[in-house]
């Protein structure tokens, strides 16, 4: 019973440690510019880029304006109204 639960345990916690890595990521600050016709939360990269995420609503975050993030992403083939930044599609992200 013992081996049981020790494999349970651990199969849980490398399972969860996988779901908090996001390797090769950036880390980034959530801009909310809303008040920007045709914009809404943004990501923020270190040098003041910005990333428009085109499927921000695939994850469950907590949008607070200046939350810290890493994320993973590539480019979107997709145009944006707001045009403050590269549309990417978010590939992993993970609140810091």
């Amino acid at each position: 019973m013992r081996i049981l639960v020790f494999l349970v345990a651990l199969t849980v916690l490398f399972s969860c440690e996988k779901d908090r890595s996001c390797p090769d990521s950036v880390d980034v600050k959530l801009r909310n510019l809303t008040g920007l016709d045709g914009c809404g939360w943004v990501f923020e990269l270190n040098d003041g880029a910005k990333l428009e995420p085109v499927n921000l609503s695939d994850f469950e975050l907590d949008l607070v304006e200046g939350k810290c993030f890493s994320i993973k992403y590539e480019d979107a083939e997709a145009f944006s109204i707001c045009m403050v930044g590269k549309t990417v599609s978010i590939t992993c992200v993970v609140e810091k």
